[in-house]
């Protein structure tokens, strides 16, 4: 049964149909009146083109619809992890100038496809209505003026991160084409300032071969509710789009590496809507094939640099003598973001970049893989994770993202196919090209292996000496190697460490438990505690008490507890021990907590390793 609430968007003063049910939710968009909520700069952009047909301009204002629902409207929150939590259902009502145009048969089908795809989101539905006109954006828009194709020009998209930078760059230096450079501006000062320095650097050292187009979208008087935007890319092709038909090409480039585009989930919580498939192989193909589709004959969208990771293009520009570009380049996915310590000098204010997110953390490891690094300056983050502690929800991203390129650094391609890559590469398989599927999960599989190599290499540099290693710091985790164990591992220590300093603090003074119950109660009240804390760390792993989880199939992190009193022996604490985890479930990682106020164990390491040497699904914390 579908619980998923349909969310109806109104747009370009669309009328609300009449068997509307109560629990769906109106929203209504406009940027045309005096009370909009949404800015569209649609004449400026057309008036840089001389002219656009109507159907292109409805096609612009409805990715720009599309858009600013995706961000009014919130998918679920972090902690909701079950796929309908995170997915949508649409209904778009939009009045559109070209009417019989839209009415084409299949045409809100392909788009519909393609975008629930890109989205991760339930459903999309469209409804156009008669009756949208305008007037004349410029002088010249009129179907008298066109543009003829134009020799020797390409259109790429450019957002002014690296990639997109790396690939006008190789363009300019190893073509003689002229560049017509397509820009989303979302509202954002510091991105439109991003953007433009890039842009005066190509047309100063590549005089008359770059021309740039923005395109103005962003929501207006309100902050957007959700900010993870897999529909801009939907958006910024359809800008490419409009340009590349305007000038008689049919095609456009899109710069971005494999490693990003293809996205693979590092845990279970990231499929679906959680995964960004922004410019995903099959992404990209569906896009392409409703622009055909549009424009009644095919029409391509290039992805040059899908067998590429971030290290290589880096390397390009560097290769390319641009390296004094990198630091002008905006990578982050998280610019607005102002969540880092403030008492930490090293975390600047006026830095562009979050330094936190995946973006961030795949830039700077990049940069060290392809020694950029001081071009990559540390003053570009807000936040500093290679030396200083960072938030846990930091934390895990940077150990998801280290173990996920170890892994595929010592895996074969038969390895790397029956893994976790399997279920991903079904949508890819089909969009890229190669002689037969062999090959290409060859392709793949050396794309991945590559990575890891490189990000081998960057952990390498990166472990260079400091005064003065900060616990929580990217320099700890490389020193204790703790991308080499498991989550579930991590946890059990954590858990562990924390009940090592919080129980002898609430049983001083001889205030010791009654029973074995009393204990388990305590313990488990200081877990509860900490709970949020440990799940956001840690989101992958099912944990709680052996005494409380009746389920004998569970996997994840059990605690067991035994409490040494009135004469137990260590030998008779082992015995009950031993007889205990005979009990609990194989798959489970066990945390033996020992409470022995006494110290009737004289020798912890021999205990300890009792049960740890028989198995690595055990750790033992004896608490005093």
């Amino acid at each position: 049964m579908n619980t998923i609430k349909q969310h109806i968007i109104l747009c370009n003063n669309a009328p609300l149909p009449k068997d509307v049910q109560e629990d769906v939710d109106v929203l209504n968009l406009d940027y045309r009146s005096k009370e909009s909520n949404l800015s569209i700069k649609l004449p400026n952009f057309v008036n840089s083109l001389y002219h656009l047909p109507d159907n292109i301009k409805d096609l612009l204002e409805i990715a720009s619809y599309i858009f600013a629902a995706d961000r009014n409207i919130k998918r679920g929150e972090k902690s909701d992890v079950e796929y309908q939590k995170w997915s949508r259902h649409f209904h778009f009502i939009i009045k559109v100038r070209d009417y019989q145009f839209w009415s084409k048969p299949n045409l809100a089908e392909k788009l519909k496809e393609a975008l629930k795809f890109v989205s991760g989101d339930f459903d999309f539905d469209f409804t156009f209505e008669e009756g949208h006109q305008t007037t004349p954006e410029g002088l010249f828009d009129d179907e008298r003026f066109s543009v003829e194709p134009t020799e020797n020009t390409k259109v790429i998209l450019f957002s002014g991160g690296l990639d997109s930078l790396a690939g006008a760059v190789e363009l300019l230096e190893t073509t003689n084409d002229n560049l017509c450079l397509i820009s989303h501006r979302s509202g954002q000062p510091g991105t439109k300032k991003t953007q433009d320095k890039l842009v005066s650097a190509l047309q100063r050292d590549y005089s008359n071969r770059c021309k740039h187009y923005s395109f103005s979208c962003n929501l207006k008087g309100v902050r957007a509710v959700e900010e993870t935007q897999r529909t801009r890319s939907f958006l910024y092709c359809s800008i490419a789009f409009s340009l590349s038909h305007a000038i008689g090409l049919d095609r456009f480039f899109v710069f971005e590496n494999g490693i990003t585009s293809l996205n693979f989930a590092r845990r279970q919580d990231l499929i679906n809507a959680r995964a960004s498939r922004t410019t995903h192989p099959k992404t990209l193909a569906l896009f392409a094939e409703f622009f055909s589709l549009f424009c009644s004959k095919p029409f391509l969208i290039e992805h040059p640099y899908l067998f590429c990771t971030k290290t290589d293009v880096l390397s390009k520009i560097k290769f390319f003598g641009k390296a004094n570009y990198i630091d002008s380049a905006v990578s982050c996915s998280k610019t607005f973001k102002k969540d880092w310590q403030p008492d930490v000098e090293e975390h600047i204010s006026m830095a562009p970049q979050c330094g936190g997110c995946s973006q961030c953390i795949d830039r700077r490891f990049a940069a060290f893989a392809s020694e950029t690094e001081e071009f990559d300056a540390r003053h570009l983050y807000k936040i500093d994770f290679i030396r200083y502690s960072v938030e846990s929800d930091i934390k895990t991203t940077l150990m998801d993202y280290i173990r996920q390129a170890m892994k595929y650094s010592k895996q074969n391609v038969d390895e790397f196919y029956y893994g976790d890559a399997m279920e991903f590469l079904v949508d890819i398989d089909d969009y890229i090209e190669g002689a037969d599927e062999e090959d290409r999960v060859t392709m793949i599989h050396d794309l991945f292996l590559r990575h890891g190599k490189q990000i081998e290499n960057a952990l390498k540099r990166m472990e260079m000496p400091f005064e003065k290693v900060v616990a929580g710091s990217l320099q700890s985790i490389i020193t204790n190697r703790e991308y080499l164990k498991e989550d579930v591992e991590i946890l059990a220590n954590k858990i562990g460490k924390d009940l090592l300093k919080a129980l002898p603090m609430m049983f001083h003074n001889g205030n010791l438990p009654k029973d074995e119950k009393d204990l388990n109660n305590k313990i488990n009240a200081l877990i509860e505690k900490n709970r949020k804390d440990y799940e956001r760390e840690h989101p992958s792993v099912k944990f709680g008490l052996a005494t409380i989880i009746p389920d004998h199939a569970f996997e994840g992190l059990l605690i067991e507890t035994k409490y040494l009193r009135n004469g137990t022996t260590p030998s008779k604490a082992s015995d009950g021990l031993a007889a205990d985890l005979f009990k609990l479930p194989s798959e489970s990682f066990k945390l033996l907590l020992v409470y022995d106020p006494t110290r009737s164990i004289s020798d912890d390491e021999v205990f300890s390793n009792g049960f740890e040497s028989k198995s690595n699904k055990c750790k033992v914390y004896i608490i005093r």
